[in-house]
């Protein structure tokens, strides 16, 4: 019964749910609760800010500390609480938990990982995804990777440049975020390996991170070389791009918003970068001379200039060239490999079994077969 009043009477407090909800404009949520995307599914999570007090003096950011709003927070027995009811009524699967900086790092990290000591104490076993604060000790790092099943921290900027004039007092790009991102990533690695298999936490989701596209003079072609180090070399499992949209009252209020497009071409590039084996220097050939993608499908203009590889034969071609196919993702491209075992792959028809009518009529022209013609811009020569 106490849980029920308790959540019962926040969910008509709608102005605190508003207030704290996560990253303002430029990470939008629904209230209270957010869909979070994952693997095709909704996944329902209770996604707030822990406060929003702040003493830093972000460009973009709509809880900048000389900005006038109402200033609230969570207690954090109570958000615990709430976020174990919502959990056991199934209206949620886990708690997403950022904050703003009302003191140093470690005190807000201190108070959010209070919050999730709690949570585990009251069994839950739920998902929790935790954002770091940038500058935080690397023991409480180390303690956010046991008690969380997905841990990130925001890079903010594709450059320090950028950083500076976006984050001028968090401490510096290199210090404050990159050092703090290695050691998580050494603490994830060593999860990893323990020998424990838990039933929640030791980041089995991985590590995540976002930067702001747009708020000031930065380009995709920066985005995307930061994107492919991300997931290459530190191998993160997501790397998210938030679309600047100006708010009254800070240094940036006057700025044009980012193009939604933009951010949506970023987000194209970024998955074939992360599934399909491009690299940014494989967007070099569509990206214009300021470095900006053009709005189109990335991987259809790079299919059109690739004259070499297209068509493409389906029964001898690799993993990694079938998934250069328009249109053509992972799971299709292991299809066709293990169906061309079985039956050579000559006609349409023998596509058309193994993909469907409808992918296979996309496909038809960067593929060979015997009954149909070579596309005209394949034909063409190279002026």
């Amino acid at each position: 019964m106490f849980y029920r009043v308790t959540v019962t009477s926040l969910l008509k407090r709608r102005d605190k749910w508003h207030l704290l909800r996560v990253g303002a404009e430029w990470d939008q949520t629904a209230v209270p609760i957010y869909e979070a995307a994952a693997r095709g599914k909704c996944v329902p999570l209770l996604k707030t800010l822990l406060t929003n007090h702040c003493k830093n003096e972000c460009a973009y950011c709509a809880f900048r500390a000389k900005r006038n709003l109402q200033r609230i927070d969570w207690e954090t027995r109570k958000l615990a609480t709430v976020t174990l009811h919502l959990w056991k009524t199934g209206r949620i699967s886990g708690l997403f938990l950022s904050s703003s900086v009302t003191r140093d790092p470690d005190y807000v990290m201190e108070k959010q990982l209070e919050v999730l000591r709690l949570l585990r104490g009251m069994r839950f076993t739920g998902y929790i995804h935790l954002r770091l604060m940038p500058g935080v000790s690397r023991h409480y790092i180390c303690e956010a990777v046991e008690l969380a099943d997905r841990v990130g921290i925001n890079l903010e900027a594709p450059n320090r440049s950028i950083f500076s004039q976006l984050c001028p007092d968090k401490g510096g790009l290199k210090e404050a975020v990159l050092k703090r991102l290695d050691w998580l990533v050494d603490e994830t690695s060593k999860a990893k390996n323990t020998k424990i298999k838990p039933e929640f936490g030791f980041a089995r989701a991985g590590i995540d991170t976002q930067m702001i596209v747009g708020a000031v003079d930065d380009n995709d072609w920066e985005h995307l070389q930061v994107t492919e180090w991300l997931y290459k070399k530190l191998m993160l499992k997501r790397v998210y791009y938030s679309g600047f949209e100006p708010i009254r009252q800070t240094p940036l209020e006057r700025k044009p918003a980012c193009s939604p497009s933009r951010e949506y071409r970023l987000y194209q590039s970024s998955f074939l970068i992360k599934d399909y084996g491009f690299t940014a220097n494989s967007f070099a050939p569509i990206v214009d001379d300021e470095g900006f993608l053009p709005d189109a499908d990335p991987k259809l203009m790079l299919a059109k200039l690739d004259r070499d590889m297209f068509p493409l034969d389906l029964n001898t071609a690799t993993y990694n060239e079938v998934l250069r196919i328009p249109r053509v993702g992972p799971v299709t491209a292991k299809r066709i490999l293990k169906a061309r075992n079985m039956r050579k792959i000559h006609y349409f028809g023998d596509l058309e079994q193994i993909v469907g009518a409808h992918l296979a009529r996309r496909m038809r022209r960067y593929v060979e077969l015997k009954d149909k013609t070579l596309p005209c811009f394949l034909k063409q020569t190279t002026p």
